[in-house]
């Protein structure tokens, strides 16, 4: 919600004039970004494929493409939607699409099967890799987790232009660079060193370090990775994101993916196969998903399920009054039996009919 709140007021803002306030999206700091670029540069939005900015001496500056177009930016402009490779907040990113991979953008190193138009199969890279959606593939690399229902940056040249030296607000001598090659985009970054031990923005080369070449070094990452947590080693689930949990490592939380049909298990802390584990309540239980219906996490009496559209987004709708969902059946089927189901259903485990009788199905005298 404050994602979308904090889109809506910047386009109101929006008409040539500079940002002043700190712009955010998910993970991605947009105003740190844009003081470690050139001015005039433009870098992407994870909000939406439709706008970019355009990166001012004074903040970065909201644009939008016209109708029915998207912004490249590998090529710093906006081209028809159907020739651009961007998926951030499209409903259905197989549209037009057939017989290839594109990027689920709401799992680490997650991506969809695209056949005819439409989502033929999810799954994820194998750990120790994300999916680089330039040459539809899995490349070794991880992914900038956080915590949040807000879009995840992924990596810093998602958003910035491949070719191009930009700097960083961590550290005054570090620059970096997109490198694109057939084999996928990767991040470069190096440090300048001996007199001109300061990276200038402006240039794009290494300078003598003044005040004003140093003046984007802040507290403010261009992508915050994980909030601060202990002890190491602590975990705790994804609230979004069935197959996925955090860890703590070196004090901070830590995006890990379960195994493909795999969801993270809140009772024993451990992966186990999606029918069996107890996942957060309200991540979506969709993923990895074989049938179009699926239970909801619910302790209470089960009766709270998803429609599983083809992308793998669910509808919440609940079964009549002493009724609960059976997956197995596709259905809402009598309390009668919902104890056996609710012992062999992990989704289910604890609930109880919603009259609060006893659901144990009795032998016949």
């Amino acid at each position: 919600f404050a994602g979308k709140l904090l889109l809506a007021t910047v386009l109101c803002l929006m008409g040539g004039s500079a940002l002043g306030d700190v712009i955010l999206e998910g993970n991605y700091n947009v105003t740190a970004f844009c003081s470690s670029v050139k001015p005039g540069t433009q870098l992407g939005s994870i909000n939406s494929c439709n706008y970019y900015y355009v990166c001012s001496t004074s903040g970065p500056v909201l644009s939008q493409c016209q109708s029915g177009y998207a912004y490249d930016f590998a090529k710093s402009a906006c081209a028809p939607a159907s020739q651009v490779n961007c998926y951030w907040g499209v409903e259905n990113p197989c549209g037009g699409k057939n017989g290839t991979w594109v990027p689920n953008t709401s799992v680490c190193g997650g991506y969809h099967y695209c056949l005819n138009g439409a989502n033929n199969g999810t799954s994820r890279c194998p750990s120790g890799q994300r999916f680089d959606s330039s040459i539809s593939q899995c490349v070794y690399g991880s992914c900038n987790l956080v915590e949040s229902d807000e879009p995840n940056l992924s990596s810093l040249c998602d958003v910035v232009p491949p070719g191009i030296y930009f700097g960083d607000t961590g550290a005054c001598d570090t620059w970096n660079y997109c490198l694109s090659t057939t084999s996928g985009t990767t991040l470069k970054s190096g440090t300048c060193t001996g007199t001109k031990s300061a990276f200038n923005v402006n240039t794009g080369n290494c300078d003598y370090p003044t005040v004003s070449t140093c003046s984007r070094v802040t507290d403010n990452p261009l992508s915050q990775i994980a909030a601060s947590c202990s002890p190491n080693g602590a975990l705790k689930a994804d609230s979004t994101v069935c197959g996925q949990y955090y860890q703590c490592k070196n004090q901070q939380w830590t995006g890990v993916a379960c195994p493909v049909n795999y969801y993270f298990d809140v009772n024993s802390n451990l992966c186990q196969p999606r029918q069996s584990a107890t996942p957060y309540e309200g991540c979506n239980r969709c993923q990895y998903a074989t049938t179009k219906f699926v239970n909801a996490v619910d302790d209470s009496n089960c009766a709270n399920y998803y429609y599983c559209n083809s992308n793998g987004v669910g509808t919440l709708a609940t079964c009549p009054e002493n009724y609960y969902f059976n997956e197995e059946r596709q259905g809402c089927v009598p309390d009668s039996t919902l104890s056996t189901y609710a012992a062999n259903n992990g989704a289910c485990k604890g609930a109880t009919a919603s009259d609060g009788t006893n659901t144990t199905v009795k032998d016949d005298d």
